[in-house]
C-alpha cells in the first residue's frame, strides 16, 4: 500500500505518456504514395515494303557529237566562191554548197582526155581493119603477131585507159564543188575566198546536231546492277530496256532522255568501263527541250534491269556494320544486319535481312540501346511516299 502511494504520481505520468504516444502513432499522417512514372520514348518508323524495280545508277560525263566531219579538198584550185554560212556557229543543211573552185583547169583536162580517147579509138579502128586483112591473107601456120592479135589487144587497152582517164577527169571536175555531207553546225573554218587550195587542205569541221553521245564511266558492280554484265560481243544491247536521263550542269531543270547504245571494249587506267549513251535531240521526248550541245558536262541516271524483292531505305538509316534499328513485336528495339546490294545517292537498296512490314526506326539514333521499350509512333515517315531517287 505504501508502495502504490509512493509511486502513484509516476504511474499516472507513465500511463498518460503511453496514451499520448499511442494517440500520435494512431493519428499520425500517412505519406502519399506516388506512382512510379516510366518515360517511354516515342519513335517514328516505317514498314518495310518489298518492291520490284530497277536500281538507278548515277554517272557523269561530257557530251560529244556522234557525227563529226572534217571537210577537205581532194583537188587543188583557186577558191572562187565561199558560202556565207561557212562561219563558226552557223548551221548548214545537208548537200549545201560550201565552196567552189576554179573549174577551167579541169575543163581543159577533160577536153585533153577526150581527145586522147578519140585518138585511141581511131587507132583501134585502124588496127581492126589491118587485122581483118591479115586474117584473110595469113596461112594456118601464121603467128598471132601476123594475125594482129596483140596489136588489137594493145589498141583496145589504150581505149580503155583513155576512157578511164576521161572519167577520172570528170570526177575531178565534180570535186571542185564541195558540199556538206551532213546537216549540222560549223565549228571550224580555215578558208577564205580567193585563196589557193592544195590537195587535202582542211576547209572546215562540222558536227551533226541531231544525235549526241556521252561516255559514262561505270565500275563492275554498277554494270552488274544494270544487267550489262550478261551482254557479250555477239549480243546487241536492247536499247529499249536501258534508259538514261541526263541534265546539264548549265541547265539543271531540263531533262534529256536517251538510251545506252554500246559498251567500249577496254578499261581505262582506273579499271572503269565506259558505256555510250545516245540522245536524239529531235525525238518526241526531247523535241520540246533545248538542243543538248556537245561539250556540256552532264549528270546521268541509268535504269537497267528490274530486280525483285528490294528493300529500299534512306542512307541515313544505315548504321555501321550494315545494321538498322527495328521495333520488334514487344515494342522493344533491336538491331538487324542487312545485306546491302547497292548504295545510291540518297537511298540504300537491300537484298535481304529485313522482312515485309518490319518496323524500321527512322528517327535519331542517339541514346538508343537494344531492348529499350519504345512507343511506335504512327506519324508518317518519308518512306511512306513512293521511293525514288531524284536525278
Amino acid at each position: 500500500m505504501n508502495f502504490f502511494k509512493k509511486y502513484y504520481k509516476f504511474s499516472l505520468i507513465f500511463v498518460f505518456s503511453l496514451a499520448v504516444i499511442s494517440w500520435f502513432i494512431i493519428n499520425m499522417p500517412k505519406p502519399d504514395k506516388a506512382e512510379e512514372m516510366i518515360d517511354i520514348p516515342s519513335l517514328t518508323f516505317t514498314n518495310v515494303i518489298l518492291q520490284d524495280q530497277s536500281i538507278p545508277v548515277f554517272s557523269r560525263g561530257k557530251v560529244s557529237a556522234t557525227h563529226i566531219r572534217h571537210i577537205t579538198s581532194e583537188v587543188p584550185g583557186l577558191v572562187v566562191y565561199k558560202n556565207p554560212k561557212l562561219v563558226r556557229g552557223a548551221f548548214v543543211e545537208k548537200d549545201e554548197l560550201l565552196i567552189k573552185l576554179d573549174q577551167q583547169p579541169f575543163i581543159l583536162d577533160i577536153a585533153q582526155k577526150q581527145s586522147a580517147l578519140d585518138q585511141a579509138k581511131l587507132h583501134l579502128s585502124e588496127t581492126q581493119a589491118k587485122a581483118r586483112i591479115a586474117k584473110k591473107s595469113a596461112g594456118k601456120k601464121s603467128s598471132k603477131y601476123a594475125k594482129h592479135v596483140p596489136q588489137l589487144k594493145f589498141a583496145q587497152s589504150q581505149v580503155n585507159a583513155a576512157l578511164a582517164a576521161l572519167n577520172y577527169a570528170k570526177k575531178q571536175l565534180e570535186k571542185t564543188e564541195i558540199k556538206t555531207p551532213i546537216a549540222g553546225k560549223v565549228i571550224d573554218d580555215n578558208i577564205n575566198q580567193g585563196e589557193y587550195l592544195q590537195s587535202l587542205s582542211a576547209i572546215s569541221k562540222i558536227y551533226g546536231t541531231q544525235i549526241v553521245e556521252v561516255r559514262l564511266p561505270l565500275n563492275d558492280h554498277q554494270i552488274d546492277i544494270l544487267g550489262l554484265k550478261e551482254k557479250t560481243h555477239d549480243q546487241a544491247i536492247n536499247s529499249e530496256s536501258i534508259k538514261v536521263k541526263v541534265n546539264s550542269f548549265h541547265d539543271p531543270e531540263t531533262v534529256w532522255h536517251g538510251n545506252i547504245s554500246r559498251i567500249e571494249g577496254e578499261r581505262d587506267n582506273n579499271q572503269l568501263l565506259y558505256v555510250i549513251a545516245s540522245f536524239d535531240n529531235f525525238s518526241i521526248e526531247n523535241q520540246q527541250n533545248k538542243v543538248l550541245l556537245p561539250g556540256s558536262f552532264i549528270e546521268a541516271r541509268i535504269n537497267g534491269k528490274i530486280i525483285k524483292g528490294l528493300r529500299i531505305l534512306p542512307r541515313a538509316l544505315i548504321q555501321s556494320d550494315q545494321q538498322v534499328w527495328v521495333i520488334n513485336q514487344d515494342n522493344r528495339l533491336e538491331r538487324k544486319n542487312v545485306n546491302i546490294l547497292y548504295r545510291g545517292k540518297e537511298l540504300v537498296y537491300i537484298r535481304s535481312g529485313l522482312q515485309r512490314n518490319d518496323k524500321v526506326v527512322n528517327t535519331s539514333f542517339h541514346q538508343l540501346i537494344s531492348g529499350l521499350l519504345v512507343e511506335p509512333s504512327s506519324q508518317p515517315s518519308i518512306l511512306d511516299q513512293p521511293v525514288v531517287e531524284a536525278l
